[in-house]
């Protein structure tokens, strides 16, 4: 098997691992949602800036945003997520998308980008690849929650399930990983036991060869 059809393996399966799981992210909802909240009421950004969220899975980063008052559009691959989010939070404009297309979308499309607990599963090479393109396409800001430590045994066996990429991304420094991107972390905070969000500043300018050779890259794992 080549790269390419490894990682496009890896993704048809993460399509169904989601889809499968969708049942079960009433749990997560009862979680998350309280979390993504307080944590924008803290915040307290302008609701002019308009939102992208990566992998809005049942919407609730995305919904959160809608409910300060932003303009929202969000994306996911697993369409049974996607369903749910359209009933939950009508007001956002949910949208079916492979993120590794994300070099679709215009530079500079939206204020804000956002990712909520997404990065954690995705190998080294494709998060870098997200996070070239969301400082591509972020404005203003871009907002990332997901683990800042290590979860602890029963985290441990729930991101076993869902693939190998959360040990190497629990052990990256994330000022590093997102510095590579052009990201300026301008506001870090710890909102549970395990996780976290970070505010960054994407770069003002980004040279265009900088951005194809990320991308270059990426094709090269595929």
């Amino acid at each position: 098997m080549t790269d390419q059809e490894a990682f496009l393996d890896e993704r048809r399966r993460a399509r169904r691992f989601f889809n499968r799981m969708s049942p079960l992210y009433l749990i997560v909802e009862r979680h998350l949602f309280p979390q993504y909240r307080d944590v924008l009421a803290r915040l307290a950004l302008s609701p002019e800036l308009s939102v992208l969220d990566l992998a809005a899975g049942t919407g609730l980063l995305a919904g959160a945003f809608a409910e300060r008052g932003h303009t929202v559009a969000g994306l996911d691959f697993a369409y049974k997520l996607l369903n749910r989010a359209r009933k939950r939070f009508p007001g956002v404009y949910f949208r079916y998308l492979d993120l590794r297309h994300l070099d679709r979308i215009e530079s500079g499309a939206y204020d804000l980008v956002s990712m909520g607990y997404f990065l954690h599963g995705l190998s080294p090479e494709f998060r870098r690849f997200i996070l070239w393109e969301t400082a591509r396409i972020a404005r203003t800001n871009v907002l990332i929650f997901d683990y800042g430590c290590d979860g602890g045994l029963f985290i441990r066996f729930i991101e076993w399930i869902e693939g190998p990429n959360y040990p190497l991304f629990i052990a990256e420094d994330r000022e590093r990983e997102l510095g590579k991107a052009g990201l300026r972390i301008d506001r870090e905070e710890r909102v549970s036991d395990f996780g976290s969000y970070w505010l960054c500043t994407p770069p003002s300018r980004r040279s265009a060869s900088s951005a194809h050779g990320a991308r270059e890259e990426l094709a090269a794992s595929e």
